[in-house]
């Protein structure tokens, strides 16, 4: 009777776990496609619209990038290799 019992308890619990499964799912596939419309939907209205107007550059920023990029090509360092020897208790002379 016990037997019986338990099986009948597993048996549910498989069919009930299915039927889960299946809602689930099929609440998985509803969200993705409400998803993908959605971002269809975004997309679309960037592409007719445009992403906006941008604030304008930073007059001094501007100034301190345009410094910054003379620098760097004014003042290319060589790329000399310095060998750095060691003596013989292995010390840097």
């Amino acid at each position: 009777m016990i037997d019986a019992t338990i099986l009948a308890l597993l048996v549910l619990n498989l069919l009930f776990s299915v039927w889960m499964l299946r809602v689930i799912s099929i609440e998985i596939s509803k969200a993705v496609a409400q998803l993908d419309t959605m971002l269809a939907q975004t997309i679309q209205s960037l592409i007719e619209k445009g992403i906006g107007d941008f604030e304008p550059v930073n007059p001094i920023q501007e100034i301190i990038a345009s410094m910054m990029k003379k620098n760097l090509t004014q003042n290319q360092p060589s790329a000399d290799v310095i060998d750095v020897v060691r003596d013989a208790g292995g010390k840097f002379s």
